[in-house]
């Protein structure tokens, strides 16, 4: 009654889809449907069925107290209404991104190769924010049938999507001379062709709904200044990076932004940094694995440690209307590594 907009769309042949302003909304909306059917089908049975005329649902639903309560609602977040996947979020900064979206009012796809891990981060969200509002999946960035499936679950889940946070990465650490074929061909599966398996995905999706959109990649402060012993990382993430300005290049005539977000030795929560991990790159600086987070906080100019929860809010911002006029853009969270400065 506020406006003409429908809240029920029918599909012969495919089913019922409702809309709201979250999932919330939309599942009352369902179920109240479903309970007047079941009332058109009884009051049809003794005779024909007429719904109320505007004038007579106002005066039942007590429409002047109801416009009222209206005026008192809380104004929404800055991601109401948006629908975020994150890829690799089950732990580290793919954990943190997918709770700082959802806190901002987006509706979360928890994706993850880690599918109870996936499952288990939704659960957080749900319970932090509100039913309905985050799903976990499980999701293999290298196989195309399962990004497939995780685009789909997104759409049948919330209908859409608006955000997407290609952060699922691995890192292996070994001078070429020794390095295994197997080994870089692994990095470079997850994370070269992984980005863009999800990329593709996400652009025939957004390109479809025609509503523009925005494309996060979380890459790494070795796209600027690679690491010793550290070629299949350093290379593969370097391919991601330059994916996403090609992607920037693409989207921008259908108002899709892609961007970049370089955060550098975020240890917190990370399954990026295996004991085996932490190990190969003590021995590449020459230092005892215990001193190693110390070794790159000294680092960075700023001398601080970089968490999860800094490099979702890099990503927040490039995710949301704060930056609709950025793409192509790198965004440094590293607390000032000077030799990946952006050239």
């Amino acid at each position: 009654l506020v406006d003409p907009l429908p809240r029920v769309v029918l599909v012969p042949g495919l089913g019922m889809f409702t809309a709201g302003r979250d999932a919330r909304t939309a599942g009352i909306v369902r179920d109240m449907y479903r309970h007047t059917i079941d009332v058109i089908g009884n009051a049809s049975a003794f005779g024909r069925y007429l719904s109320l005329d505007p004038k007579d649902a106002f005066d039942v639903e007590y429409w002047p107290l109801e416009l009222y309560k209206l005026t008192l609602a809380p104004p929404e977040k800055e991601l109401a209404r948006r629908i975020a996947l994150v890829t690799g979020g089950a732990s580290g900064i793919g954990r943190a991104v997918a709770g700082r979206l959802a806190v901002e009012g987006a509706h979360v796809v928890v994706g993850d190769l880690d599918e109870a891990g996936a499952r288990r981060v939704a659960g957080e969200i749900v319970a932090a924010v509100g039913s309905g509002r985050a799903i976990g999946l499980g999701m293999d960035v290298t196989a195309e049938a399962s990004v497939r499936a995780a685009f789909e679950e997104t759409i049948l889940g919330y209908g859409g999507l608006d955000i997407v946070v290609s952060n699922a990465g691995v890192a292996h650490s070994a001078p070429v001379a020794r390095m295994d074929l197997r080994d870089w061909e692994r990095s470079f599966a997850v994370n070269a062709t992984g980005h863009f398996l999800v990329a593709r995905e996400a652009m025939r999706l957004l390109q479809a709904q025609g509503l523009g959109g925005a494309l996060v990649f979380v890459a790494t402060k070795n796209v600027m200044s690679p690491g010793k012993d550290f070629a299949a990382y350093s290379a593969a993430k370097a391919a991601e990076a330059q994916l996403a300005k090609v992607l920037a290049l693409e989207g921008a005539p259908h108002g899709i932004r892609s961007n970049i977000v370089n955060p550098d030795a975020v240890f917190q929560d990370s399954r990026l940094w295996s004991p085996e991990v932490r190990r190969e790159r003590a021995a590449a600086q020459g230092i005892d694995p215990a001193e190693l987070e110390e070794f790159y906080r000294k680092r960075n100019l700023l001398g601080v440690r970089i968490l999860p929860e800094d490099v979702a809010e890099a990503v927040l911002f490039l995710a949301s209307d704060r930056s609709s006029k950025t793409t192509g853009c790198t965004l440094t969270v590293d607390g000032g590594v000077k030799d990946a400065f952006p050239r």
